[in-house]
């Protein structure tokens, strides 16, 4: 363990300021059903992105703070502030999920059984250096897999599989998916081809085409071809 914990935190002000800024905060002690994690990797993802920056207008940010304790600060408009009222002089931690090494857990043996493992978790926060969490946030990763390829275990594959789910509790037999070469898109090709599901990729580059097709994709449209709207109206009509 260290004394030394640093988080990335966004905070909106009265003042129609964001301002995003890495502060020191304390080292966590894991709880019975708790294990500390030293956060390896952590993506980032559009939700992210939505908590670190808001609705803010960049072109006004400017950096402020310390060598140590550095921050980006840019103005909010007027117009937006009410939409922010809930987050309004709150500091925000970002980070939907991560991985790393387990390097403290709590008394129950099924936070002792993660001792040292390399998981993947989710739960918020975790654009830090040490991160608390509950052993039902964490997924143990296989061995020899890096806590880089297992940081995004949670975001888009839940929401790959939600699609899909979704698409079947609501009667549908097809998915039209407009950012098809996305690693989101990547995912929903492969769990739409094992599961049977027709899925139309909408893609906007020749090459974006070529990956999806090289990794089985039936239905592939772009969107900057001059045959788009035919192509997608022959691909859903099949």
């Amino acid at each position: 363990m260290t004394d030394s914990n640093i988080q990335l935190i966004s905070t909106v002000s009265e003042d129609s300021k964001l301002v995003l800024s890495l502060q020191d905060v304390e080292v966590p002690q894991p709880g019975a059903d708790e294990v500390v994690i030293r956060i390896e990797a952590a993506p980032l993802n559009p939700s992210d992105l939505g908590v670190m920056f808001g609705v803010a207008d960049m072109s006004t940010a400017t950096q402020t703070g310390t060598e140590h304790s550095p921050s980006i600060t840019a103005n909010v408009p007027a117009k937006v502030m009410p939409s922010l009222k809930a987050r309004m002089g709150k500091a925000t931690p970002v980070g939907n999920e991560g991985a790393g090494t387990v390097i403290a857990a709590g008394s129950s043996p099924a936070a002792q059984a993660l001792m040292g493992k390399t998981v993947a978790v989710i739960g918020g926060g975790t654009f830090r250096q040490f991160l608390r969490a509950n052993v039902q946030s964490c997924l143990v990763l296989k061995e020899g897999t890096t806590a880089k390829e297992g940081a995004s275990s949670f975001v888009n594959p839940l929401t790959a599989l939600a699609m899909v789910e979704t698409m079947r509790a609501e009667g549908h037999k097809a998915i039209i998916h407009a950012a098809a070469a996305s690693n989101l898109g990547q995912m929903l090709n492969r769990i739409c081809i094992a599961d049977g599901v027709d899925l139309i990729n909408i893609v906007r580059k020749p090459e974006q085409e070529t990956l999806l097709r090289d990794m089985g994709a039936k239905y592939v449209v772009n969107s900057s071809s001059e045959s788009f709207i035919a192509d997608l109206t022959a691909a859903i009509v099949e």
